[in-house]
Formats: C-alpha cells, sequence, structure tokens
C-alpha cells in the first residue's frame, strides 16, 4: 500500500518530508501547498516531479487531488485550522511539532480525529535520534553494565542563540515550539510528570515581545527531578543533558554520543572517568517518524508519537506555562488528558 501525501508547507521544516518521503516507495507525494513560488519550485525539483500539483490552500488541493494523508509543516500556531481541515475530509495527519499553541486546543484536536476516524501524529523527532534510543534502552535495562540505577537528579539544559523572533512571536512559543521536544524527550525516559514549578523571563537585549527564557523544576512519578533550563537569548549555544542516579550518570548532546560516569568507590572525592557508551546507528529521526506514522495508519499500530499520546508531553508544556502564568506550583491532576 502507498500513501498518497499532500505536504503544506514545504520549505524550512517542510523539507524533510520532501526528502524522506519523496525518496521511499511507500510514500507518494501527490500535491504541493505553499504561498511562495520560490518554495514551491524547489520542493518539485527535490521530488524531481516539475508538474506537481501546486495550491495556494489546503482546501483548494483537498477538492482536487486524491491522497489519503496531509503533511503540516507550517508554523505552530497554524497547525490546527490545517488539522482540522484534513480531519473533515477523512485524511489522516501528520504535524511538525509543536502539536498547537494551546493545551485545551490539543485535546480537542485529539478528538477531532477519533471523531473523524483517522489517524494524527505529531513529528516529534528527537525520540529518535540515536543517543536517546540509547539512553532509553539503558534506563528500561537494569543488567546493562551503563544503566545509571534508580535515577533521582537530572539537568536538561539547552541555551540557544535565538536572536530573531520570527514565528515565535506569541506568548510561551519557546515551550509550545521547542520545549515541547524536551519534555517529550524526558517523558520517554523518566515516565509521567506529576508537578512542574516554572518561572518565564526575557532579557533587556531581547528582540521577544513576549518571554523567550523559562526555568523550572519538573518532578516525575519515578522520583526524578529534573532542573529544566531553555533559553533563546543566551549569547552562548549550550545543549546538555545529565540523569544521575545511585550506579553513576548519563551524559549527552554537550559530548560525543552518550557518556557513562561510574559512581566513584573507594572515597573518592572526584568525579570517575568517563566511558563510551554504545550508540548504536539509526536512520535519521525523521525517518522514524515516518515508518511509525506509516505504521500507524496501515497497521493501526499506535506509537508514541500519536496525537493522543502526544498529550502526555503537552501536559507538561501546559504545567510550565500555568506555573509561570500564575507563579504557583501546578500538579499534573489540574489537567484531564483523555
Amino acid at each position: 500500500m502507498k500513501l498518497r501525501t499532500i505536504h503544506v508547507g514545504v520549505a524550512n521544516r517542510g523539507v524533510w518530508p520532501l526528502e524522506v518521503m519523496g525518496s521511499d516507495e511507500r510514500y507518494e507525494p501527490v500535491a504541493i501547498v505553499d504561498l511562495k513560488d520560490e518554495f514551491i519550485a524547489a520542493a518539485r525539483a527535490k521530488l524531481n516531479r516539475p508538474n506537481m500539483a501546486a495550491f495556494l490552500d489546503l482546501p483548494s488541493a483537498l477538492n482536487a487531488v486524491d491522497a489519503d494523508a496531509v503533511i503540516v509543516c507550517t508554523p505552530t500556531a497554524t497547525h490546527a485550522a490545517l488539522a482540522r481541515s484534513a480531519f473533515a475530509a477523512g485524511k489522516h495527519v501528520l504535524v511538525e511539532k509543536g502539536m498547537t499553541t494551546q493545551w485545551s486546543e490539543a485535546v480537542s484536536l485529539v478528538k477531532d480525529a477519533e471523531k473523524a476516524d483517522v489517524k494524527f501524529c505529531v513529528a516529534q523527532n528527537y525520540r529518535y535520534h540515536s543517543n536517546e534510543r540509547a539512553i532509553r534502552s539503558m534506563l528500561n535495562d537494569k543488567s546493562h553494565p551503563h544503566h545509571p540505577g534508580d535515577v533521582r537528579i537530572v539537568d536538561y539544559v539547552h541555551h540557544r542563540y535565538r536572536p530573531e523572533p520570527r514565528t515565535l512571536n506569541y506568548p510561551y512559543a519557546m515551550v509550545w515550539d521547542m520545549g515541547c521536544h524536551h519534555v517529550d524527550s524526558l517523558s520517554c525516559w523518566l515516565g509521567a510528570a506529576t508537578r512542574v514549578t516554572a518561572r518565564s523571563y526575557n532579557t533587556p537585549w531581547s528582540k521577544y515581545q513576549h518571554d523567550a527564557n523559562i526555568e523550572a523544576i519538573v518532578e516525575y512519578e519515578s522520583g526524578a527531578i529534573c532542573n529544566y533550563v531553555l533559553t533563546h537569548t543566551a549569547t552562548i549555544n549550550e545543549w546538555r543533558v545529565i540523569l544521575q542516579g545511585e550506579r553513576g550518570a548519563l551524559r549527552t548532546y554537550d559530548v560525543n554520543g552518550v557518556q557513562f560516569y561510574p559512581t566513584p568507590t573507594g572515597g573518592q572525592l572526584s568525579g570517575s572517568a568517563p566511558v563510551a557508551c554504545d550508540v548504536p546507528p539509526v536512520p535519521r529521526s525523521e525517518r522514524g517518524v515516518s515508518d511509525d506514522f506509516f505504521t500507524y495508519v496501515t497497521e493501526n499500530i499506535e506509537p508514541g508519537i500519536s496525537g493522543r499520546r502526544n498529550l502526555n508531553t503537552l501536559a507538561v508544556c501546559e504545567m510550565l506555562v500555568r506555573s509561570s502564568q500564575q507563579k504557583r506550583t501546578v500538579e499534573a491532576s489540574e489537567l484531564h488528558i483523555i
């Protein structure tokens, strides 16, 4: 079976579906939707389809072309309306992260997809990175030589130099557009979050109208406590993730691959020398997204990136936002996750 796809938004993050699905015999791109002629021309060239049907809006494409699924790679704030247009036409939908910019909208979208009896996925591709998969495997295997034990201390710090707001021009855009990746990864490793205490802020030199930075303590059912930091107005880019347990620590992003630090023994006060972990090669992360979406549509095997399961990720995003807005700790029990 082939999935015939309409691609909405074919520049920037809209390029990877053309590259991945355009080279996969299970997919057949049948139409492009974009507002800019140069993006349409580039997409046609990438697909080697100079005469591929192109449209300025999704309804026109849905009316003119036979398709099975719609791939949406537009700014996050536009995802909900485009997904609903596709649902109404009975099409399966894959949207780029984040699903949307509001918790209530996300819950509504998942319900709408279920009512339309279509499959709905969100392209949270970080969970498919080789280092993230390796960490998940080590955490789940207590017999693994690099299993850190019962993780209790977590640092997830991502300082980004992103001086121009571009499409991140709405409140808490850093959470819904980028933070969703981080908390999705943390959920893969640590399970469900129970409470969040967060504060957002801006810097005097920021060009962002709204706060562009956030810091939080995220607590998990497992007992892990995460120090979470995300900034868009940093001067120095820095990305580091460390998970520490009684047997050792796992570290990634600011080191090559994944490193394991054994717990010091014999009264040592300094840390033990790190050990390089085995990180099996995997296809590009977006290929994992594409594979799971195809399997979900054709075999009804629900992946972690399904809209319904992605609500667990967006619930943490919502807790980050509420905590910052209301200047209080927010409990997961305050949200009703379907």
